[in-house]
Protein backbone atom coordinates (compact mmCIF):
# COMPACT_ATOMS: atom_id res chain seq x y z
CA UNK A 1 0.00 0.00 0.00
CA UNK A 2 3.01 2.31 -0.03
CA UNK A 3 2.44 3.34 -3.65
CA UNK A 4 -1.35 3.32 -3.58
CA UNK A 5 -3.71 6.22 -3.88
CA UNK A 6 -4.77 5.63 -0.26
CA UNK A 7 -1.63 7.41 0.93
CA UNK A 8 -3.52 10.65 0.23
CA UNK A 9 -6.49 11.91 2.27
CA UNK A 10 -9.70 10.62 0.75
CA UNK A 11 -11.85 13.68 1.40
CA UNK A 12 -14.81 12.59 -0.73
CA UNK A 13 -14.76 9.17 0.94
CA UNK A 14 -14.86 10.92 4.30
CA UNK A 15 -18.08 12.79 3.52
CA UNK A 16 -19.89 10.09 1.52
CA UNK A 17 -20.31 7.77 4.55
CA UNK A 18 -21.50 10.74 6.61
CA UNK A 19 -24.35 11.51 4.21
CA UNK A 20 -25.05 7.81 3.72
CA UNK A 21 -25.18 7.36 7.49
CA UNK A 22 -27.48 10.35 7.91
CA UNK A 23 -30.00 8.93 5.44
CA UNK A 24 -29.80 5.18 6.05
CA UNK A 25 -29.29 5.50 9.79
CA UNK A 26 -32.32 7.75 10.02
CA UNK A 27 -34.70 5.37 8.22
CA UNK A 28 -36.02 3.74 11.44
CA UNK A 29 -37.18 7.17 12.65
CA UNK A 30 -39.24 7.99 9.54
CA UNK A 31 -42.22 6.23 11.10
CA UNK A 32 -42.80 8.91 13.74
CA UNK A 33 -44.36 12.33 13.62
CA UNK A 34 -41.25 14.50 13.65
CA UNK A 35 -39.04 12.65 11.17
CA UNK A 36 -37.94 15.60 9.03
CA UNK A 37 -37.39 17.84 12.04
CA UNK A 38 -35.23 15.26 13.81
CA UNK A 39 -33.18 14.67 10.66
CA UNK A 40 -32.54 18.39 10.23
CA UNK A 41 -31.62 18.77 13.90
CA UNK A 42 -29.36 15.70 13.73
CA UNK A 43 -27.64 17.20 10.71
CA UNK A 44 -27.13 20.57 12.42
CA UNK A 45 -25.97 19.05 15.73
CA UNK A 46 -23.59 16.64 14.01
CA UNK A 47 -21.76 19.25 11.93
CA UNK A 48 -19.33 20.31 14.71
CA UNK A 49 -18.51 16.68 15.49
CA UNK A 50 -17.92 15.90 11.81
CA UNK A 51 -15.72 18.98 11.48
CA UNK A 52 -13.56 17.82 14.41
CA UNK A 53 -13.34 14.32 12.91
CA UNK A 54 -12.44 15.80 9.52
CA UNK A 55 -9.58 17.85 10.99
CA UNK A 56 -8.36 14.75 12.82
CA UNK A 57 -8.58 12.75 9.58
CA UNK A 58 -6.64 15.36 7.59
CA UNK A 59 -3.85 15.31 10.19
CA UNK A 60 -3.61 11.52 10.58
CA UNK A 61 -4.83 10.17 7.24
CA UNK A 62 -1.84 7.81 6.78
CA UNK A 63 -2.63 5.90 9.95
CA UNK A 64 -6.38 5.94 9.35
CA UNK A 65 -6.09 4.77 5.74
CA UNK A 66 -3.72 1.97 6.74
CA UNK A 67 -6.19 0.50 9.30
CA UNK A 68 -9.63 1.92 8.46
CA UNK A 69 -11.69 -0.75 10.26
CA UNK A 70 -9.78 -0.16 13.49
CA UNK A 71 -10.28 3.61 13.36
CA UNK A 72 -13.96 3.28 12.43
CA UNK A 73 -14.42 0.97 15.41
CA UNK A 74 -12.72 3.53 17.67
CA UNK A 75 -14.95 6.35 16.40
CA UNK A 76 -18.10 4.30 16.94
CA UNK A 77 -17.06 3.23 20.45
CA UNK A 78 -16.25 6.84 21.37
CA UNK A 79 -19.64 8.00 20.07
CA UNK A 80 -21.34 5.23 22.03
CA UNK A 81 -19.44 6.21 25.18
CA UNK A 82 -20.41 9.85 24.66
CA UNK A 83 -24.08 8.89 24.52
CA UNK A 84 -23.82 6.65 27.58
CA UNK A 85 -21.97 9.28 29.63
CA UNK A 86 -24.43 11.98 28.64
CA UNK A 87 -27.39 9.78 29.54
CA UNK A 88 -25.81 8.89 32.89
CA UNK A 89 -25.22 12.56 33.70
CA UNK A 90 -28.77 13.48 32.70
CA UNK A 91 -30.35 10.73 34.78
CA UNK A 92 -28.07 11.33 37.76
CA UNK A 93 -30.38 13.96 39.24
CA UNK A 94 -33.16 11.38 39.55
CA UNK A 95 -35.99 13.22 37.81
CA UNK A 96 -35.92 10.81 34.86
CA UNK A 97 -36.35 13.47 32.15
CA UNK A 98 -34.66 12.81 28.85
CA UNK A 99 -33.34 16.10 27.56
CA UNK A 100 -33.00 17.14 23.92
CA UNK A 101 -29.20 16.68 23.45
CA UNK A 102 -29.37 13.14 24.80
CA UNK A 103 -32.27 12.32 22.51
CA UNK A 104 -30.44 13.52 19.41
CA UNK A 105 -27.23 11.80 20.44
CA UNK A 106 -29.13 8.56 20.92
CA UNK A 107 -30.86 9.03 17.56
CA UNK A 108 -27.50 9.61 15.89
CA UNK A 109 -26.07 6.22 16.89
CA UNK A 110 -27.52 4.34 13.88
CA UNK A 111 -26.14 7.06 11.61
CA UNK A 112 -22.72 6.82 13.23
CA UNK A 113 -22.77 3.04 12.90
CA UNK A 114 -23.64 3.19 9.18
CA UNK A 115 -20.95 5.81 8.55
CA UNK A 116 -18.33 3.85 10.49
CA UNK A 117 -19.08 0.74 8.45
CA UNK A 118 -19.30 2.55 5.11
CA UNK A 119 -15.99 4.44 5.40
CA UNK A 120 -13.63 1.42 5.57
CA UNK A 121 -15.70 -0.49 3.01
CA UNK A 122 -15.44 2.40 0.54
CA UNK A 123 -11.70 2.65 1.21
CA UNK A 124 -11.25 -1.07 0.53
CA UNK A 125 -13.31 -0.84 -2.66
CA UNK A 126 -11.19 2.04 -3.89
CA UNK A 127 -8.02 0.12 -3.13
CA UNK A 128 -9.30 -2.92 -5.06
CA UNK A 129 -10.32 -0.73 -7.99
CA UNK A 130 -6.83 0.79 -8.11
CA UNK A 131 -5.18 -2.63 -8.07
CA UNK A 132 -7.19 -3.93 -11.04
CA UNK A 133 -5.42 -3.49 -14.41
Amino acid sequence: MNDSILREPQVELFFQPYFLGMTLGHLPFFLGYFEIATMVLKFILSLPIVFILFVFYRVRYNEINSRPFWWAFIVFVLALLLVVVMLLFLFADGDGKLYLPAVFLAFSLPSVLVACVAFPVLLRLRLRREKLP
